[in-house]
């Protein structure tokens, strides 16, 4: 059966719960191609017309499953940023590392890191991550436009600079042998780059 269909009604339904579910470990244990569309529904204890009645293939549930994901970094990010400064304007420099240790852990390196630029494509992957990268640099960013650190007209283009550094950042911790090592050595380098910023 051609793993191809046209776009569903995509409803909320226990049965599209459980099926992210599913994809979620059955992914992260074994990966997007090692994981085929009926291990994925009999994990899920639905049909597979379930499957098709929610999602247009299995990449759709595959992206589908990241969009869940990325709520959940964001409000992670937000709490352990929140949990280490203690002015407005650490955001930047904590919110980095905190993220680059997020990209660390093992489900999201495997999912978001490794799995996600391969089945998404480099393009598909960095629209997707775009809100969430772009909703942190922004609001950090602001406090040193309202503190004159940096000028209002500089903040979109420095937000982009970081988004990438922060995207090729994740790339690389996400092909690293050694992950927790490559989290440092990009973690040293982003402090260079923020630290350089604040002392404008």
């Amino acid at each position: 059966m051609s793993e191809t269909r046209n776009a569903p009604a995509k409803r909320p339904s226990k049965n599209r719960e459980r099926l992210l579910a599913a994809a979620r470990k059955l992914f992260a244990e074994h990966g997007y191609a090692g994981t085929g569309t009926e291990d994925i529904v009999r994990e899920a204890g639905v049909t597979r017309g379930a499957l098709y009645h929610q999602f247009a293939d299995k990449q759709d549930l595959f992206r589908s499953m990241l969009e869940r994901m990325l709520p959940e970094i964001g409000q992670r990010l937000f709490d352990e940023t929140m949990s280490r400064i203690s002015s407005d304007r650490e955001d930047l420099k904590v919110g980095c590392q905190v993220l680059l240790g997020i990209y660390a852990d093992p489900e999201v390196r495997r999912l978001f890191l490794i799995e996600g630029p391969a089945v998404l494509g480099l393009a598909g992957w960095k629209a997707l991550q775009a809100p969430l990268s772009t909703l942190f640099l922004h609001h950090a960013l602001q406090h040193l436009v309202d503190e004159g650190t940096l000028g209002q007209g500089e903040l979109e283009p420095v937000a982009e600079l970081l988004a990438g550094a922060l995207q090729q950042a994740g790339l690389g911790i996400g092909n690293a042998d050694d992950p927790q090592a490559a989290r440092e050595r990009y973690a040293a380098g982003l402090d260079l780059i923020v630290d350089g910023l604040m002392r404008r």
